[in-house]
């Protein structure tokens, strides 16, 4: 019998690690709605964390992983897949990749935001996902086949098992195919908010596929935002890393008040979802915030992605850095353990697509990378290990795919989402956006002649609906997830996961969710 034909959707570091793990005599197919670059790990600037220093162990760093995640985590998730991360950073080490260096040759730590230790590696000073991407894609073996300008619009599942995908060229022809696994590692949801560091190619896809084929979807009011994007005028040009207030940078306003003084004992390096809210909140008394780098050496040498933005936006450094909260990161997404396994059958999830338990209720700074590469390379190694489910009772797909399209448009989505499920949320508002979300006018078009911008919208849409439906059941603050009604944590939320199918949505306690519920910023 042959080995197995797996279809691995995305890019990014999660799917490559993933594509690249498999033994030679698997067929693999890596598709990619656009270039091979475009996925949010190309973008990552502020490196990877791992516990690499002799004062550092994997303990701190899973205690640290705990506290930014408000106690929602997955205690056993965390620890296999920091443990898991550990030994790929080690495989890159030995496999030469880049990491930043000090002149006595030992490794370049930074520290970002509620990290105890400085455990950050660097690539290329802010250009570590850049440069992991084209690292991983070199370490391809010939023979694993990468498929770009391909749009995946729906998951084929024949006998309860997921047996393939149908896609859409760029052409537009659809087609598909089969494989005996497909892993979803498609990212999260950021272009649903009209601020966000994401690539515009990251539209929801693998949640809403995974949906529509009964896959569950959880924990999806974990929206984090980024504190820092340069926005000018309204313009977005970028992300400014954390690592510039690890390195020394600070928030303050134009008169150079510290923003952030007296509002958390970390200060300038508390929380994401601490120091987004305390930005959010300058800017709605019309005080603009702004990184004071003055105290960075050499920060045109550290800092030279962040510099090129800059340049480009005209923002003159001295002066400070203009900067605003955008959407960086969902911590839910595909209900998936820590081997990829979904519970629908054949059909694996990673990275950001997935939900593991890892990062909580708000993840911890430079964790993702690491979980991206940890995810891929044992959800490998789970399809490996498992004996094929039912190859011969899958039969050819024969129906049309239909999606739902709503009738508006991108640009009204990410403002109503913005106001009314973004970084204070309150239930009026948000159950004025779930009203409209549920009654917008919806087409039904065949994907023969959906454009990918529909198909797109279709997917936003669909994932909208899943993060306003949480955020609205869901009545405290935990991490990323703030209620202005409900503006404290409550015990009787601890280990209470919202989980949506195409059954209904359920509310379900996670025993393995650990009982660290008090540490919640």
């Amino acid at each position: 019998m042959s080995e197995k034909t797996i279809i691995v959707i995305g890019s990014g570091t999660a799917a490559l690690a993933c594509a690249s793990s498999f033994p030679p005599s698997y067929q693999v197919t890596v598709i990619t709605k656009r270039n091979v670059t475009n996925s949010n790990s190309h973008y990552a600037q502020g490196g990877i964390a791992v516990s690499y220093a002799k004062d550092d162990s994997i303990e701190s760093h899973v205690n640290d992983t705990l506290y930014a995640g408000c106690g929602h985590n997955d205690v056993t998730a965390v620890r296999h897949l920091l443990k898991s991360g550990q030994s790929m950073i080690n495989r890159l080490i030995e496999g030469h990749f880049p990491f930043d260096t000090k002149s006595d040759g030992t490794f370049c730590l930074g520290r970002e935001g509620a990290h105890s230790k400085r455990r950050i590696l660097h690539a290329g000073g802010d250009a570590t996902g850049r440069m992991l991407v084209e690292f991983l894609v070199q370490q391809l073996r010939d023979g694993i086949r990468i498929i770009e300008h391909e749009t995946v619009v729906d998951l084929l599942i024949e006998h309860g098992r997921c047996a393939g995908v149908a896609v859409k060229d760029a052409s537009g022809a659809v087609s598909y195919r089969r494989a005996d696994c497909v892993v979803l590692a498609s990212g999260g949801c950021g272009s649903l908010y009209q601020y966000h560091t994401n690539d515009s190619a990251i539209t929801g896809d693998g949640i809403a596929l995974a949906f529509r084929a009964g896959a569950e979807i959880t924990d999806m009011e974990f929206t984090q935002f980024h504190p820092t994007l340069l926005v000018k005028n309204g313009t977005v040009y970028g992300l400014i890393s954390e690592a510039v207030r690890g390195e020394g940078g600070y928030l303050a306003d134009r008169f150079g008040r510290r923003i952030m003084a007296g509002r958390h004992a970390l200060e300038d390096l508390a929380p994401r979802d601490v120091v987004s809210r305390a930005i959010y909140e300058e800017m709605m008394k019309e005080n603009p915030v702004f990184i004071n780098c003055s105290r960075i050496a050499d920060f045109k040498k550290r800092f030279p992605t962040i510099t090129g933005i800059c340049q480009t936006a005209g923002v003159d450094l001295e002066s400070g850095i203009p900067v605003a909260p955008g959407m960086h990161f969902l911590m839910g997404g595909v209900k998936a353990d820590t081997w990829g396994k979904t519970s629908v059958p054949d059909l694996y999830a990673i990275g950001e697509t997935a939900c593991t338990g890892l990062h909580g209720a708000n993840r911890l700074a430079s964790n993702s990378l690491l979980e991206a590469l940890a995810s891929g390379k044992r959800c490998a190694e789970h399809i490996t290990q498992t004996p094929l489910n039912g190859r011969y009772k899958k039969t050819p797909k024969k129906s049309d795919v239909i999606l739902q399209v709503p009738d508006t448009t991108l640009h009204v989505l990410q403002a109503k989402m913005t106001t009314g499920a973004g970084i204070v949320r309150e239930k009026e508002n948000m159950q004025a956006l779930a009203s409209w979300l549920n009654n917008v006018s919806v087409r039904h078009i065949n994907v023969k002649e959906i454009t990918i911008e529909q198909a797109e919208l279709s997917c936003l849409w669909k994932t909208a609906q899943l993060v306003v439906t949480s955020a609205l059941i869901r009545e405290e603050s935990r991490g990323a997830h703030f209620r202005a009604d409900f503006p404290g944590t409550e015990k009787e939320w601890h280990g209470k996961q919202i989980i949506h199918s195409t059954s209904g949505t359920a509310i379900r306690k996670n025993e393995r969710i650990g009982e660290l519920w008090t540490f919640c910023s």
